[in-house]
């Protein structure tokens, strides 16, 4: 390995800032996940009204990520990502003002926009930022900042509704707001960074039409988008499906610290081996972990020990595989390609959340609750199978010298970072 590749990730230029602001903005997001939908409930809307509010929060950031890069033109980098904080975090004291849906949706909407600024930006910026072979481990590090906001926060806000009131609760998801100061530095740091020419490249590669692009990175999207609803699910009804507000808590957060571990330590995985048998075992795990929460949920009397069970198996391929189908993605589209790849990676990991929460609700609402996660697991399943059956796929259509090289019959690191 060359020194370059030992580059420490944490200490390059830019990469304290990104984590900086990625924590402030998630954690507003984070609070927010199961404590909106909770707050609609208590103002007369069913399980469909509580599912909407994700969707609506999902639509509106995939509508957003579509607008970014129309708006790092005419903005710059900095300008974006403070817009991006301002709206994820100022809607939030409005949405404390009134438990009525159709108030609680706008007020979503604007947060998603927001959210849908900050996912883009962030995920190009750790591509972008990362040192040279160290894509992976740069991802799973910004992966880490995304995830430990939920570790702490979403487990907490069925405590926080039993213990404090929702308005307040609402009010403190503000926080992305202090993530203003370190938007200028991260945007100069970004922008230095992308105009520079790659060391390795003779030229500059022509950018790829978007459809080239999806061809290119469309299993690893598909895979991302049933584990994210999966995922999104969970997130969004755990209130709902538990017996207690405890039990909500230590199932959100055996779903959320598992993913933050498995998303950390797989973007490391994800510079040394090939990514099939690490989605196969993921995926897999995924599937039986659905299974496994349905049939609990599905009992007279919830075997706590099985749902804490699934959960844990959900979470570690919920977490593991966001971080190897992001650098898979950012592999096969090539480094000319990130904002297209980094666009359409975001859309699909927030379209399956909020898919995964508008079925789940649709589920419950039409059936119950292990009639939803009995759906989810047999998508899970149907994924397991193509990523079986793809087989190891060269990244098509890339230029000499930025695949990925291999050492000692090893996968090596990315050479294009």
């Amino acid at each position: 390995m060359t020194q370059r590749a030992r580059e420490s990730v944490i200490r390059a230029p830019g990469i304290p800032h990104l984590l900086v602001v990625v924590v402030c903005c998630f954690s507003g997001f984070a609070l927010l996940l199961p404590v909106s939908p909770a707050w609609a409930v208590s103002g007369g809307a069913d399980e469909f009204g509580a599912g909407l509010v994700t969707a609506v929060l999902m639509a509106a950031t995939v509508l957003a990520q579509l607008c970014v890069k129309a708006t790092l033109r005419r903005l710059g980098w900095s300008r974006t990502l403070a817009l991006g904080a301002i709206l994820l975090g100022l809607p939030a004291p409005l949405q404390a003002l009134s438990d009525q849906l159709p108030p609680i949706l706008l007020t979503t909407a604007f947060r998603g926009a927001g959210f849908g600024i900050i996912t883009v930006c962030g995920s190009t910026a750790a591509a972008v930022l990362a040192p040279r072979g160290r894509q992976g481990a740069a991802i799973g590090l910004y992966g880490l900042a995304v995830a430990l906001p939920q570790v702490v926060l979403t487990p907490a806000g069925p405590w926080l509704v039993g213990a404090f009131s929702l308005p307040a609760i609402i009010a403190c998801a503000v926080v992305p707001v202090l993530a203003l100061p370190w938007t200028p530095a991260l945007g100069r740091a970004v922008e230095a960074r992308a105009d520079s020419p790659a060391p390795h490249a003779d030229r500059q590669q022509p950018t790829a039409p978007s459809t080239t692009v999806l061809r290119r990175i469309l299993l690893p999207l598909a895979v991302l988008l049933t584990v994210t609803a999966a995922g999104g699910a969970v997130l969004t009804f755990a209130p709902q499906f538990t017996a207690s507000p405890v039990l909500a808590a230590a199932s959100l957060l055996a779903l959320t610290a598992t993913a933050a571990a498995a998303r950390w330590g797989c973007g490391y995985l994800a510079d040394r081996i090939a990514p099939r048998p690490i989605n196969c075992v993921l995926t897999l795990a995924a599937c039986a972990g659905l299974l496994l929460i349905a049939v609990t949920i599905g009992s007279e009397s919830v075997a706590i020990p099985l749902l804490l069970t699934g959960l844990l198996l959900l979470g570690v391929a919920y977490g593991g595989l966001q971080s190897v189908t992001l650098v898979q993605a950012f592999d096969h589209a090539g480094t000319e390609n990130r904002h297209t790849t980094s666009v359409a990676w975001n859309i699909g990991y927030d379209a399956g959340t909020g898919v995964g929460a508008l079925t789940l609700g649709l589920a419950a609402h039409a059936a119950t609750f292990s009639t939803g996660f009995t759906v989810l697991s047999a998508a899970m399943a149907t994924a397991f199978l193509a990523v079986l059956l793809a087989g190891d796929r060269p990244a098509a259509g890339r230029p000499a010298g930025v695949r990925r090289r291999t050492r000692g019959g090893k996968r090596g690191s990315l050479t294009d970072c």
